[in-house]
Protein backbone atom coordinates (compact mmCIF):
# COMPACT_ATOMS: atom_id res chain seq x y z
CA UNK A 1 0.00 0.00 0.00
CA UNK A 2 0.76 3.70 -0.26
CA UNK A 3 1.03 6.05 2.64
CA UNK A 4 -1.05 9.40 0.98
CA UNK A 5 0.06 11.83 2.97
CA UNK A 6 4.03 11.14 2.35
CA UNK A 7 3.75 9.06 -0.93
CA UNK A 8 6.05 6.79 0.42
CA UNK A 9 5.37 2.64 0.30
CA UNK A 10 4.46 0.87 2.92
CA UNK A 11 4.82 -2.89 2.95
CA UNK A 12 4.00 -4.92 5.50
CA UNK A 13 5.17 -8.44 6.78
CA UNK A 14 2.91 -10.04 9.46
CA UNK A 15 6.00 -12.95 10.12
CA UNK A 16 8.34 -9.89 10.52
CA UNK A 17 6.05 -8.00 13.17
CA UNK A 18 5.31 -10.98 14.86
CA UNK A 19 9.46 -12.02 14.99
CA UNK A 20 10.27 -8.28 15.90
CA UNK A 21 7.54 -8.76 19.22
CA UNK A 22 9.10 -10.81 20.48
CA UNK A 23 6.62 -13.54 19.66
CA UNK A 24 6.51 -16.98 17.48
CA UNK A 25 5.24 -17.18 14.40
CA UNK A 26 3.25 -19.80 12.36
CA UNK A 27 3.09 -21.05 9.29
CA UNK A 28 0.87 -23.57 6.57
CA UNK A 29 2.80 -25.34 3.96
CA UNK A 30 0.50 -25.91 0.71
CA UNK A 31 1.19 -28.67 -0.90
CA UNK A 32 -2.05 -30.21 -2.36
CA UNK A 33 -4.50 -27.78 -2.91
CA UNK A 34 -4.16 -25.21 -5.83
CA UNK A 35 -6.86 -22.28 -4.91
CA UNK A 36 -6.84 -19.11 -3.12
CA UNK A 37 -9.29 -20.63 -0.13
CA UNK A 38 -6.66 -22.49 1.35
CA UNK A 39 -5.52 -18.61 2.50
CA UNK A 40 -9.16 -18.00 3.97
CA UNK A 41 -8.89 -21.24 5.96
CA UNK A 42 -5.36 -20.53 7.53
CA UNK A 43 -6.20 -17.09 8.48
CA UNK A 44 -9.34 -18.50 10.32
CA UNK A 45 -6.86 -21.20 11.82
CA UNK A 46 -4.89 -18.12 13.38
CA UNK A 47 -1.78 -18.70 11.03
CA UNK A 48 0.40 -15.96 9.80
CA UNK A 49 1.62 -17.22 6.96
CA UNK A 50 1.37 -19.73 4.54
CA UNK A 51 3.80 -20.69 1.80
CA UNK A 52 3.96 -22.87 -1.24
CA UNK A 53 6.27 -26.02 -1.49
CA UNK A 54 7.29 -26.04 -4.63
CA UNK A 55 10.08 -28.10 -3.46
CA UNK A 56 7.36 -31.31 -3.08
CA UNK A 57 5.18 -30.23 -5.22
CA UNK A 58 3.91 -29.88 -9.01
CA UNK A 59 2.12 -26.38 -8.49
CA UNK A 60 2.17 -23.93 -11.27
CA UNK A 61 3.44 -20.14 -11.12
CA UNK A 62 -0.11 -19.62 -11.69
CA UNK A 63 -2.09 -21.03 -8.74
CA UNK A 64 1.34 -20.11 -6.83
CA UNK A 65 0.91 -16.47 -7.19
CA UNK A 66 -3.12 -16.67 -6.74
CA UNK A 67 -2.28 -17.73 -3.30
CA UNK A 68 0.42 -15.13 -2.86
CA UNK A 69 -1.88 -12.40 -3.36
CA UNK A 70 -4.86 -13.38 -1.81
CA UNK A 71 -2.15 -13.88 1.25
CA UNK A 72 -1.46 -10.36 0.69
CA UNK A 73 -5.12 -9.35 0.75
CA UNK A 74 -5.77 -11.42 3.44
CA UNK A 75 -3.31 -9.61 6.13
CA UNK A 76 -1.27 -12.74 6.40
CA UNK A 77 2.33 -13.22 4.90
CA UNK A 78 3.18 -15.39 1.52
CA UNK A 79 6.53 -17.00 1.12
CA UNK A 80 7.74 -19.95 -1.05
CA UNK A 81 9.79 -23.07 -0.59
CA UNK A 82 11.93 -22.56 -3.64
CA UNK A 83 13.34 -25.68 -5.43
CA UNK A 84 16.88 -24.25 -4.35
CA UNK A 85 19.14 -21.48 -4.11
CA UNK A 86 19.64 -20.99 -7.77
CA UNK A 87 16.87 -21.66 -9.05
CA UNK A 88 15.77 -19.69 -11.78
CA UNK A 89 11.65 -19.14 -10.48
CA UNK A 90 12.88 -17.06 -7.57
CA UNK A 91 12.54 -13.89 -8.98
CA UNK A 92 9.29 -14.32 -10.52
CA UNK A 93 7.70 -16.00 -7.14
CA UNK A 94 8.82 -12.56 -5.57
CA UNK A 95 7.18 -10.58 -7.70
CA UNK A 96 4.27 -12.78 -8.46
CA UNK A 97 3.27 -11.37 -4.42
CA UNK A 98 5.36 -13.80 -2.14
CA UNK A 99 7.65 -11.65 0.90
CA UNK A 100 10.24 -14.12 1.05
CA UNK A 101 11.57 -17.26 0.24
CA UNK A 102 12.44 -20.37 2.07
CA UNK A 103 15.54 -22.21 0.81
CA UNK A 104 16.13 -25.89 1.05
CA UNK A 105 19.67 -27.33 1.38
CA UNK A 106 21.53 -24.40 2.37
CA UNK A 107 24.40 -26.66 2.71
CA UNK A 108 27.40 -23.56 2.67
CA UNK A 109 28.27 -19.70 2.50
CA UNK A 110 27.97 -19.69 -1.50
CA UNK A 111 24.30 -21.53 -1.13
CA UNK A 112 23.16 -18.22 1.38
CA UNK A 113 24.94 -15.79 -1.00
CA UNK A 114 23.27 -17.01 -3.81
CA UNK A 115 19.91 -16.88 -2.48
CA UNK A 116 20.41 -13.32 -1.50
CA UNK A 117 21.65 -12.67 -4.96
CA UNK A 118 18.24 -13.93 -6.65
CA UNK A 119 15.97 -12.60 -3.71
CA UNK A 120 17.18 -8.77 -2.81
CA UNK A 121 17.90 -5.68 -5.05
CA UNK A 122 20.86 -4.35 -5.51
CA UNK A 123 23.46 -3.19 -3.79
CA UNK A 124 23.05 -6.98 -1.64
CA UNK A 125 21.04 -8.63 -4.45
CA UNK A 126 20.62 -8.76 -8.24
CA UNK A 127 16.86 -9.10 -8.14
CA UNK A 128 15.47 -7.55 -11.90
CA UNK A 129 13.17 -4.84 -10.95
CA UNK A 130 9.51 -4.90 -12.14
CA UNK A 131 7.77 -1.64 -12.76
CA UNK A 132 4.70 -2.97 -11.68
CA UNK A 133 4.17 -5.28 -8.02
CA UNK A 134 1.39 -6.45 -6.40
CA UNK A 135 2.56 -5.03 -3.10
CA UNK A 136 1.29 -1.55 -4.45
CA UNK A 137 -1.65 -3.09 -6.09
CA UNK A 138 -0.11 -2.89 -9.70
CA UNK A 139 0.19 1.24 -9.38
CA UNK A 140 3.18 2.98 -10.51
CA UNK A 141 5.63 3.83 -7.85
CA UNK A 142 9.48 5.07 -8.27
CA UNK A 143 12.08 2.11 -8.22
CA UNK A 144 14.15 3.26 -5.54
CA UNK A 145 10.98 3.50 -3.24
CA UNK A 146 9.10 0.39 -4.14
CA UNK A 147 12.61 -1.63 -3.90
CA UNK A 148 13.52 0.21 -0.92
CA UNK A 149 10.26 -0.82 0.65
CA UNK A 150 9.72 -4.19 -0.96
CA UNK A 151 13.28 -5.22 0.31
CA UNK A 152 12.55 -4.18 3.64
CA UNK A 153 9.80 -6.78 3.99
CA UNK A 154 11.42 -9.81 2.11
CA UNK A 155 12.35 -12.25 3.89
CA UNK A 156 15.19 -15.24 3.69
CA UNK A 157 15.36 -18.27 5.37
CA UNK A 158 18.02 -20.54 5.02
CA UNK A 159 16.81 -23.97 5.52
CA UNK A 160 19.53 -26.15 7.76
CA UNK A 161 19.25 -29.65 6.68
CA UNK A 162 22.28 -31.60 7.07
CA UNK A 163 25.53 -32.17 9.18
CA UNK A 164 27.42 -29.88 6.54
CA UNK A 165 25.37 -26.87 7.45
CA UNK A 166 25.79 -27.29 10.82
CA UNK A 167 29.40 -27.44 10.32
CA UNK A 168 29.42 -23.79 8.28
CA UNK A 169 26.28 -22.47 10.43
CA UNK A 170 28.06 -19.55 11.66
CA UNK A 171 29.43 -18.52 8.33
CA UNK A 172 25.77 -18.92 6.46
CA UNK A 173 23.78 -16.92 9.17
CA UNK A 174 26.61 -14.42 9.31
CA UNK A 175 25.90 -13.77 4.81
CA UNK A 176 24.31 -10.14 4.88
CA UNK A 177 20.51 -10.45 3.74
CA UNK A 178 20.25 -14.00 5.82
CA UNK A 179 16.77 -13.43 8.16
CA UNK A 180 16.82 -17.21 9.57
CA UNK A 181 17.71 -20.50 9.67
CA UNK A 182 15.00 -22.40 10.01
CA UNK A 183 15.81 -26.45 10.63
CA UNK A 184 13.97 -28.90 8.67
CA UNK A 185 13.78 -31.89 11.53
CA UNK A 186 13.37 -34.65 9.17
CA UNK A 187 16.42 -33.97 6.76
CA UNK A 188 18.52 -33.15 9.51
CA UNK A 189 18.05 -36.31 11.83
CA UNK A 190 18.25 -38.17 8.86
CA UNK A 191 21.35 -36.69 7.71
CA UNK A 192 23.18 -36.89 11.28
CA UNK A 193 22.26 -40.74 12.05
CA UNK A 194 18.87 -40.03 13.98
CA UNK A 195 16.05 -40.32 11.47
CA UNK A 196 13.06 -39.23 12.52
CA UNK A 197 14.17 -38.84 16.44
CA UNK A 198 13.12 -35.39 17.18
CA UNK A 199 13.82 -35.83 20.85
CA UNK A 200 17.01 -37.27 20.62
CA UNK A 201 20.42 -35.93 22.31
CA UNK A 202 21.90 -35.48 19.15
CA UNK A 203 18.64 -33.62 17.76
CA UNK A 204 18.71 -31.50 20.43
CA UNK A 205 22.61 -30.79 20.42
CA UNK A 206 21.93 -29.58 16.57
CA UNK A 207 18.97 -27.23 17.67
CA UNK A 208 20.88 -25.65 19.93
CA UNK A 209 23.63 -24.77 17.93
CA UNK A 210 21.27 -23.28 15.58
CA UNK A 211 19.64 -21.09 17.92
CA UNK A 212 22.86 -20.04 19.14
CA UNK A 213 24.52 -19.24 15.84
CA UNK A 214 20.97 -17.24 14.61
CA UNK A 215 20.69 -15.72 18.41
CA UNK A 216 24.68 -14.59 18.15
CA UNK A 217 24.20 -12.64 14.74
CA UNK A 218 21.03 -11.27 15.91
CA UNK A 219 18.74 -13.49 13.72
CA UNK A 220 15.72 -15.66 14.07
CA UNK A 221 15.74 -19.14 14.41
CA UNK A 222 12.37 -21.62 13.39
CA UNK A 223 11.88 -25.28 12.86
CA UNK A 224 9.39 -27.37 10.85
CA UNK A 225 8.79 -30.96 10.41
CA UNK A 226 8.68 -31.80 14.24
CA UNK A 227 4.56 -33.34 15.34
CA UNK A 228 3.11 -31.47 17.87
CA UNK A 229 2.79 -34.46 19.97
CA UNK A 230 5.08 -35.48 22.68
CA UNK A 231 6.31 -31.97 23.66
CA UNK A 232 9.82 -31.89 21.39
CA UNK A 233 7.78 -28.79 19.44
CA UNK A 234 6.83 -26.89 23.13
CA UNK A 235 10.71 -27.27 24.35
CA UNK A 236 11.77 -26.06 20.94
CA UNK A 237 9.91 -22.70 21.36
CA UNK A 238 10.61 -22.43 24.70
CA UNK A 239 14.52 -22.64 23.62
CA UNK A 240 14.05 -20.24 21.13
CA UNK A 241 12.45 -21.31 18.05
CA UNK A 242 10.26 -18.19 16.57
CA UNK A 243 9.43 -19.83 13.60
CA UNK A 244 6.89 -23.07 13.10
CA UNK A 245 6.02 -24.61 10.34
CA UNK A 246 2.77 -26.71 10.85
CA UNK A 247 3.92 -29.00 8.05
CA UNK A 248 1.51 -29.54 4.84
CA UNK A 249 -2.34 -28.57 4.42
CA UNK A 250 -2.70 -32.26 3.19
CA UNK A 251 -1.66 -33.98 6.58
CA UNK A 252 -4.11 -31.95 8.51
CA UNK A 253 -6.83 -32.39 6.43
CA UNK A 254 -6.23 -36.23 6.01
CA UNK A 255 -5.61 -36.23 10.17
CA UNK A 256 -9.27 -33.98 10.74
CA UNK A 257 -11.25 -35.96 8.11
CA UNK A 258 -9.86 -39.82 9.41
CA UNK A 259 -10.60 -37.95 12.95
CA UNK A 260 -14.27 -37.50 11.96
CA UNK A 261 -14.77 -40.58 10.64
CA UNK A 262 -13.10 -42.51 13.28
CA UNK A 263 -15.53 -40.40 15.80
CA UNK A 264 -18.86 -41.74 13.44
CA UNK A 265 -17.41 -45.26 13.29
CA UNK A 266 -17.11 -45.75 16.75
CA UNK A 267 -20.32 -43.99 18.25
CA UNK A 268 -22.10 -46.61 15.76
Amino acid sequence: MTNSATDVPEVSNTVLNVLRRGDVATTLSIRLVRTPEIVFLARAAGFDSVFVDLEHSTITDDATSHINMTALAAGITPLIHVRSAYSESIGASLDGGALGIIVPHVDSVQDATAAVKAARYAPRGERGISSALPFFDFRTVSSNAATAAVDAATLVIAMVESQAALDRIDEIVAVDGIDMLLIGANDLTADIGVPGEHGSEKAWAAYRRVIGAAEAAGKFAGIGGVPIEGGVLRDAIQAGMKFVSAGPEIRHLGRAITAWNDQLRNGI
